[in-house]
């Protein structure tokens, strides 16, 4: 009897332990899977789960997996073509567009300016300003989709090298001076008059810092304020531009580097100049932030490295 209760037992022990390491062994091959997921989640290149198992449910749920990541890594390389060619095609009319453009700029000017010298009734010289007007801005939006449409097809050039920020600064601001001057504007210009360097490419800084000060005046223009700085630190170059108008909640924080998204009247904006802003500081390796506080003020940082 106890021989056989001690047999009994052994059997039941053994079993234990056989069962035991199974589950040990398909608890690990799972966590292994959970683990490879993680990993292809956060890399660039495409793979799959490579799994030896005894266990039939791993065998299964690894071809299911794999199946699943298959199709997938078709639909992404389907989608990243059809981006590219719609940026191709943007780019073409864009280009296309901008010779023509060119011509009716100059020919808006000049109706603008006879006009003005001519007496002729104020209805056709308020026309002819307003046309000139929205040449410019055909113009700027064409030149937007343009920017943005190199950008996404990676045919943007860009140059990174040891830049003068303090100048280049320096000179952005100026050629706004006479549009903040006439909207009476209070600027507040903090700009060392040491070089401060930092690696970047001097068009894209320019075009940034040109959108955010765009940004501010037509989105913030109510506060009459305006403020530039740049500061030095610890192995990065620190711009700050900020506005004392309406500002934003949170949520629309998120929202606003997206692509033609705006908050402006149609009439005043294409919803493109953050968008631009921020994929070209992705690009030459600067972080674009922003931070607000409604009806208060609203600054948007860019940090570079130095």
């Amino acid at each position: 009897m106890w021989v056989l209760f001690a047999a009994l037992s052994a059997a039941l022990l053994l079993t234990f332990i056989w069962q035991r390491i199974q589950y040990e062994k398909l608890q690990k091959e799972i966590s292994y899977i959970s683990s490879r997921l993680e990993t292809l989640s956060a890399a660039s290149e495409n793979g799959f789960v490579l799994l030896p198992t005894d266990h039939a449910c791993i065998k299964k749920l690894g071809a299911a997996v794999n199946t699943l990541l298959h199709s997938f890594y078709e639909k992404k390389s389907e989608y990243e073509q059809a981006q590219k060619a719609t940026a191709q095609v943007l780019t073409n009319i864009s280009h296309d567009i901008r010779t023509p453009l060119t011509v009716l700029k100059g020919n808006s000017e000049m109706l603008a300016a006879k006009a003005d010298a001519l007496s002729v009734p104020e209805v056709i010289h308020t026309m002819a300003a307003k046309i000139d007007r929205k040449a410019d801005d055909l113009i700027t939006t064409v030149n937007d989709y343009f920017t943005m449409s190199k950008i996404a097809s990676g045919d943007l050039s860009l140059k990174l090298q040891k830049e003068n920020v303090s100048g280049l600064c320096r000179d952005t601001i100026l050629e706004y001076y006479d549009l903040l001057e006439g909207q009476q504007f209070e600027a507040d210009i903090r700009i060392p008059a040491a070089p401060i360097y930092a690696d970047t490419d001097r068009d894209a800084l320019q075009r940034i810092l040109k959108n955010l000060i765009d940004n501010a005046i037509r989105h913030g223009g109510d506060g009459k304020y305006i403020a530039l700085r740049l500061t030095a630190e610890k192995s990065k170059s620190v711009i700050e531009i900020e506005d004392h108008g309406k500002g934003m909640p949170p949520q629309r924080q998120k929202q606003i580097f997206t692509r033609n998204y705006t908050t402006a009247p149609k009439s005043s904006g294409n919803g493109l100049g953050l968008a631009i802003a921020k994929n070209l500081s992705a690009q030459i390796g600067a972080d674009l932030q922003v931070y607000s506080i409604p009806n208060e003020k609203t600054v948007f940082t860019i940090v570079l490295k130095s």
